[in-house]
C-alpha cells in the first residue's frame, strides 16, 4: 500500500511538471509571438515615415484633397446704436468653426477672429512643389522619439547590430540634410535609409507580400531620387529592377485570391511608370509615381 502511494505521488509530480512545462512554452511562445508583432508594426511606422518624407521632397499628397485653414479678423465698436441689432450680428459666424475676441484699450473696439476651412484638389499639375521644410523637420523628430525602443525591439528579432547602429546613423545624416533644407542630398540619404527597411522586414515578417512590395517600393524610391537630376538611364535600370521583384507575386499561390487583382494592377502600373521614365516628363512620372504607391500601399 505504502508503495503504489508512492508511486501515486511519483506519477502526479511528474504531471505536474510536465503541466508547468507546458504552460510555459506556451506563455513564452505567446510571448514571443507578441514581441514579432510589434517589431513588424514598428517597422511598418518606419516605412509609413520614410514615404512620407519622399514624397514631401515634391509636395506630393497621397490624398486628393488638401484642407486649408484662414484666419478671417473684424474689428467692431463696441459703442454701436441700436445694441440688441449689434449683439445679434457680432454673434454670426460666417464659415469659420472657431471664433476668438479681443479687446483694445478702453474697450472700445472688438476684434473678432474666425477661422475659415477650405478643401481644394491637391494633384501634381496643379500644386506648388517648393518643399515644406518645417513639415520634414518634424516628421524626422518623430521618429527620434520612438527610435530607441524600435532598436532594442529589433535587437530581440535577432537583427545585427550592425545594421541597426547603420540605421541609425543614417536617420542622424538624414536629419542633418534636413536642417540644411538640401534637397538632393536628402533624397539620397533617405535612400540610404530606407534600404535597410526591407533588410530589416526579411528578419522579422514572415510576410512574403509584404516583404515584395517593401524591395519593390525601394528600386522604385532609387527612380524617384534621380527626377531632379534627370539620370533617366539609371531610372529605367532601378524600376526595371522593381518589376523584376515585384513579378515573384504574379505567380505566388500563397497569397490570397482577394489580393491577386490589386496585385496585377499595380504590376500595370509599374510598367507605366516605366513608360513615363521612356517619356522623360517629369510630371506625368509623378502622377504614375502618386498612384502607384497609393495601390501597392494597400496590398
Amino acid at each position: 500500500m505504502k508503495k503504489f502511494k508512492i508511486i501515486s505521488y511519483i506519477i502526479l509530480l511528474i504531471v505536474l511538471v510536465i503541466l508547468a512545462l507546458t504552460v510555459y512554452t506556451s506563455a513564452t511562445q505567446d510571448n514571443s509571438k507578441d514581441e514579432k508583432e510589434k517589431a513588424v508594426s514598428e517597422i511598418r511606422y518606419l516605412d509609413t515615415k520614410l514615404v512620407d518624407l519622399f514624397n514631401n521632397m515634391n509636395n506630393i499628397e497621397m490624398r486628393n484633397y488638401k484642407i486649408y485653414t484662414t484666419k478671417i479678423e473684424e474689428s467692431r465698436s463696441a459703442e454701436t446704436t441700436g445694441g440688441g441689432n449689434s449683439s445679434s450680428e457680432s454673434g454670426q459666424n460666417s464659415k469659420g468653426t472657431n471664433s476668438d475676441s479681443s479687446s483694445s484699450s478702453g474697450g472700445s473696439n472688438t476684434t473678432n477672429t474666425e477661422k475659415n476651412y477650405e478643401m481644394t484638389e491637391s494633384g501634381i499639375l496643379t500644386s506648388s512643389r517648393d518643399i515644406d521644410w518645417t513639415a520634414c523637420k518634424n516628421e524626422v523628430e518623430l521618429i527620434y522619439t520612438s527610435i530607441s525602443t524600435i532598436t532594442l525591439d529589433l535587437y530581440k528579432q535577432n537583427v545585427t547590430q550592425e545594421d541597426i547602429l547603420n540605421f541609425n546613423k543614417e536617420l542622424d545624416s538624414l536629419t542633418a540634410s534636413l536642417q540644411e533644407e538640401n534637397k538632393q542630398t536628402a533624397l539620397d540619404n533617405l535612400i540610404k535609409i530606407y534600404e535597410y527597411i526591407p533588410r530589416f522586414a526579411q528578419n522579422v515578417s514572415d510576410d512574403t507580400l509584404y516583404k515584395t512590395v517593401l524591395e519593390t517600393k525601394l528600386h522604385v524610391f532609387k527612380a524617384y531620387s534621380k527626377l531632379d537630376t534627370k539620370d533617366w538611364g539609371t531610372m529605367a535600370t532601378n524600376l526595371t529592377d522593381a518589376i523584376n521583384v515585384y513579378s515573384s507575386l504574379l505567380t505566388n499561390t500563397g497569397i490570397e485570391t482577394g489580393k491577386q487583382s490589386s496585385i496585377n494592377k499595380g504590376y500595370v502600373m509599374l510598367n507605366e511608370l516605366k513608360n513615363a521614365v521612356d517619356l522623360q516628363n517629369d510630371s506625368i512620372f509623378l502622377i504614375k509615381y502618386k498612384n502607384l504607391l497609393e495601390e501597392i500601399n494597400n496590398l
